[in-house]
């Protein structure tokens, strides 16, 4: 028998919504979502998924990017915005020459000596709710070369705002997304019943799943005796 040969199933917005509200009766087969309820329970997609990026991070949330430096410029905005900044290195004309060390925002604060200029060695994150910076020390001073500094970051999870939108998650997620969205439709919509409370069982069971999936380290090893 011949496989598909296809891995690349991707739900969108309006197909997550319209599965999640089936599992709880809302809708029935081959019906979907009005604009009002697919605004609702798309409100509710994004939140989830931003709730769940918390726990992170994960492997396909990890992404490279790099800063170009400027003589004399210390601080510079990261685009797009991380979620959090794994570690970073300094290269001169596209060649890593070494990793630079993180210093805490207290550590910053406490340095005395912000305004030596050089190489740098040390860098610091500055999140804010909007933007997040980072400043280096030394304050790079250089000519005639390009500097730049490699990054390893983790990445926000993309919203959700229009029903042709993919959502952001693996394939892997698919489920847990579908039955997680359906138990917090049927919270905010007060929906109690046998189905909905299986929903909620099944929801927390891929959960649990979905949260030891697709992280560093998550190789399992069974041993045979």
């Amino acid at each position: 028998m011949a496989l598909s040969g296809s891995i690349e199933k991707i739900y969108t917005a309006q197909e997550v919504v319209d599965r999640a509200l089936r599992r709880i009766g809302v809708l029935g087969a081959g019906q979907s979502a009005s604009g009002d309820e697919f605004t609702d329970a798309a409100g509710l997609l994004n939140d989830m998924l931003k709730t769940w990026s918390m726990v992170g991070p994960n492997l396909w949330t990890l992404a490279e990017a790099s800063v170009t430096l400027v003589s004399g410029t210390q601080e510079y905005t990261l685009s797009p915005r991380p979620r959090s900044v794994e570690n970073m290195r300094i290269a001169v004309d596209g060649v890593e020459r070494l990793p630079l060390s993180p210093w805490s925002r207290n550590d910053w604060d406490r340095f005395p000596m912000k305004t030596d200029t050089g190489q740098p060695i040390k860098y610091m994150i500055d999140r804010q709710r909007t933007e997040t910076k980072v400043k280096f020390w030394p304050i790079p001073t250089f000519s005639g070369e390009v500097w730049t500094v490699p990054y390893s970051y983790e990445r926000v999870w993309q919203d959700v705002t229009l029903p042709a939108h993919d959502i952001d998650v693996p394939q892997e997620w698919f489920e847990t997304v579908i039955y997680c969205l359906a138990a917090r439709c049927a919270d905010e919509w007060q929906i109690e019943s046998p189905t909905s409370q299986r929903v909620r069982e099944r929801a927390k069971e891929l959960y649990d799943l979905a949260m030891t999936f697709d992280r560093d380290g998550d190789v399992r090893i069974e041993v045979v005796r």
